[in-house]
């Protein structure tokens, strides 16, 4: 079974409750589909890790269930961060041109020629 891409994203600033609460961090986004992503991780900056299996504890794991998800619904909704994903799963995604070292080097073979030609 193949592995679906992954991607750190940090983010700053993600709304938890309305105004006042803030979240800063990082979370993984995983391949969902085609084109879509969702939360699989997030980790805070002071280290508190949450995840979608919500940890141990019927008061602990529902509190730690409702903040990831607040978190995740937030970071998935957000221009930014769907912007990040994509261009990260593109260059992921680009076909690999086994010939590029080549023709890198041909390339400054050449540019190196022309500048010999007109001094």
């Amino acid at each position: 079974m193949a592995r679906a891409f992954q991607v750190s994203y940090g983010f700053d600033e993600v709304r938890v409750f309305g105004e006042g609460l803030l979240a800063y961090g990082t979370a993984t986004l995983v391949q969902d589909g085609d084109e879509g992503f969702y939360v699989s991780t997030i980790v805070l900056d002071d280290g508190t890790r949450f995840d979608r299996r919500h940890g141990s504890g019927a008061l602990g794991s529902e509190f730690t269930k409702r903040l990831f998800d607040l978190i995740a619904i937030e970071i998935e909704n957000d221009s930014h961060a769907q912007d990040f994903f994509n261009e990260k799963y593109a260059e992921y995604s680009e076909p690999v041109d086994d010939d590029y070292q080549y023709q890198a080097w041909r390339d400054r073979q050449l540019d190196a020629d022309w500048r010999e030609a007109a001094e």
